[in-house]
């Protein structure tokens, strides 16, 4: 049903179908709407502003159709910058970051290289890709996974050969000229307490300790900014809950699902927005032949009964 009749309020309701008559829509406005088959394509959490307040999903619980728990998915994290600096507004694009996953072995690689510095912590597309795992595990009070960064992309081997070479330039210097922002440098050498030393006054300790820092660096995180700056929802309806050809719930025949309200999401990048389309033209198609197939069988049920 259109949004605009849907009450925010629980004003709106679906009831299942009842004596063949097919589905009942109450809308918020009081009349009813029969049908025999229903999409839903409302959305799920994310950006508020735009009216996405979770209707869908709610709807869907009401009839008891079993659902993943849903939270914020391709939202910013909240924390301190390095050395607790300010680095709000500086860009990167060259960064490689990966989660660390209790439990699990293999890290999880960010697709994309762009990471930002916010106000209240991190975004950019490599802070979006993986922070779902961070969100989840802080829903779930379960153990954190690490961010790594190396902020390069360049092997532990490379900086270590060009800090060993000395010299009598500023360590902050040397990762200018090797491609560190000039912010970046400094927030990493004052966690050090690397600032003001020259690259031949470091000690061994001290250079591998930077070398981990500029390809290792773990970030820090305490939070994440919600659905008010995520992308997309995560959870919902589970895919093996409906026909893959159709959409149509297996559960509750007669309804079909499409977008956020299936527990599908993808990486930054517009992938969601594919999804959205292709469900939503997968269930609309789906419902529309399934409704014309319905008609026929029930105009040839009715010819038979009218001979007989």
């Amino acid at each position: 049903q259109p949004r605009d009749k849907v009450d925010k309020g629980g004003g709106g309701d679906i009831k299942s179908p009842a004596l063949n008559y097919g589905w009942h829509l109450d809308l918020a406005d009081g009349s009813t709407v029969v049908t025999d088959r229903v999409v839903v394509c409302t959305g799920g959490l994310s950006f508020p502003a735009v009216g996405t307040d979770g209707t869908g999903h709610r709807l869907l619980r009401q009839l008891g159709l079993p659902q993943a728990d849903v939270y914020p998915a391709l939202t910013p994290l909240t924390g301190a910058h390095p050395a607790g600096a300010q680095l709000a507004g500086l860009s990167l694009y060259d960064v490689d970051l990966s989660a660390k996953v209790a439990g699990q072995k293999k890290a999880h690689q960010a697709s994309r290289t762009g990471l930002l510095f916010t106000h209240k912590g991190y975004s950019g597309p490599a802070v979006l890709d993986l922070s779902h795992y961070a969100v989840q595990a802080l829903t779930r009070g379960a153990p954190r996974p690490t961010l790594h960064a190396n902020w390069t992309g360049e092997k532990p081997a490379v900086w270590e050969e060009r800090l060993k070479a000395g010299g009598s330039a500023l360590v902050a210097n040397v990762l200018q000229r090797a491609g560190v922002r000039e912010r970046l440098a400094d927030a990493l050498c004052a966690e050090l307490g690397l600032s003001d030393r020259k690259l031949s006054e470091l000690k061994k300790v001290e250079r591998l300790a930077l070398v981990a820092a500029l390809t290792d660096y773990e970030l820090s995180y305490s939070g994440h900014e919600g659905y008010k700056k995520a992308e997309v929802t995560g959870g919902g309806v589970k895919l093996e809950q409906c026909c893959t050809r159709t959409l149509e719930a297996k559960a509750l025949p007669g309804l079909h699902l499409a977008g956020e309200i299936l527990d599908v999401f993808g990486r930054i990048g517009g992938f969601n927005f594919t999804w959205a389309w292709i469900t939503g033209r997968l269930a609309g198609l789906g419902a529309a032949k399934l409704a014309v197939a319905d008609q026929a069988q029930a105009q040839a049920a009715a010819s038979t009964t009218t001979h007989v």
